[in-house]
């Protein structure tokens, strides 16, 4: 069965093939040709860790704006399936369109989840990224070039999460953290993030591999007991591959690294 004829088995099906998808592989493309990217990173070792973040976080968020301000074929067709399941739609009660809504009204909704969506999973790839350095740093004992190439084969952290049901991930990162509260924004920000609110303790982390080839995941999750009851999807980040065959996530993955070594937070 062909994802098209798929995607109009379940309204968000249709939402993530034809909708989110599309969009999320379009922002990547533009994040790549992005000038005030090239220029954070050549100037990333003059700001201070939160400093960088918070840019980046800035940079991603208006690339959102600079997409949907271009419009095209691609957003065109994303808004027309969220309008036709929009009731499928996760709004989250931020600017949520009002029965009736208008493609214009759609726009602005998707638009503002586009960009939440961004900031969150940035806040959890921080964590994730952040409690990794601590461990290998506290636990491994490594620093430097050898904590920087381990951080960048352990793209797995941030691929775990990226295969559960909405549901299942909070409960995932409620297990790791050991802390009840959601991780949702605005509620909490990236520098939130960059300032400990949330972090995963060494127990719940393992380290596989030999010397030289070591690799960070995290330890066996109990299941969260939840029953879905909508298809669990992949992030789009995690299904869609680049020229490599590696997930668009590992890219994300790996300018976080790149910021983090040139905040001088792997020395």
């Amino acid at each position: 069965m062909s994802p098209q004829q798929l995607s109009y088995q379940h309204p968000k099906v249709a939402l993530y093939l034809e909708a989110y998808t599309p969009l999320v592989e379009q922002w990547f493309h533009a994040l790549r040709a992005c000038p005030a990217l090239t220029e954070l990173r050549a100037t990333a070792q003059t700001r201070d860790v939160l400093g960088n973040v918070e840019r980046l976080e800035s940079l991603f968020r208006s690339i959102v704006d600079d997409l949907f301000d271009q419009g095209g074929a691609v957003l065109e067709h994303a808004l027309a399936v969220v309008s036709e399941h929009r009731d499928a739609v996760v709004w989250t009660n931020q600017m949520v369109p009002r029965p009736g809504a208008d493609l214009v009204e759609l726009a602005a909704s998707l638009r503002h989840k586009f960009k939440r969506n961004i900031s969150l999973a940035l806040m959890e790839a921080l964590i994730c990224l952040q409690s990794a350095i601590a461990y290998g740093r506290d636990t491994l004992g490594l620093a430097g070039a050898a904590l920087e190439a381990t951080l960048r084969r352990s793209t797995v952290l941030l691929a775990s999460l990226s295969v559960l049901h909405d549901e299942q991930e909070v409960a995932r990162m409620r297990y790791l953290t050991g802390d009840p509260r959601e991780i949702q924004h605005p509620t909490f920000t990236v520098s939130d993030i960059v300032g400990g609110a949330f972090h995963i303790p060494a127990d719940r982390f393992r380290v596989v591999g030999a010397d030289g080839h070591q690799r960070i995941r995290f330890a066996s999750v109990p299941p969260s007991g939840l029953v879905p009851t909508s298809p669990t999807m992949k992030c789009p980040a995690h299904r869609l591959t680049n020229e490599d065959g590696e997930p668009l996530n590992n890219e994300l993955w790996d300018l976080l690294v790149d910021i983090y070594r040139d905040s001088g937070q792997l020395a």
